[in-house]
């Protein structure tokens, strides 16, 4: 059972913000050719009352001859989920 979250200042939740669209972008970039990409959108919106909620969508269009796997998006959501849990464990948790 993870630990309880200490409280998060506005600037800790810009930083998880912005490592969520790094770390989702990172991962799309590193599956496909930057070429092939013809808009990658990443928004993260986060707050933090009595526990952190995080809303995280991709929306990623490619060239129409671009041969990639069409579960991407999951798997990038899923990683991105994943490192947040750790960076939560190693800077956020008491």
């Amino acid at each position: 059972m993870p630990g309880k979250l200490k409280k998060l200042s506005p600037e800790d939740l810009n930083e998880i913000s912005d490592f969520l669209s790094s770390t989702a972008q990172d991962f799309i970039l590193n599956q496909l050719p930057t070429k092939e990409i013809n808009d990658l959108d990443v928004k993260s919106e986060i707050s933090y009352e009595e526990e952190l909620d995080v809303d995280l969508s991709i929306d990623l269009q490619v060239d129409e001859l671009c041969v990639w796997e069409e579960d991407l998006v999951d798997r990038a959501l899923e990683h991105t989920f994943q490192a947040l849990e750790n960076l939560l464990d190693d800077k956020y948790r008491v």
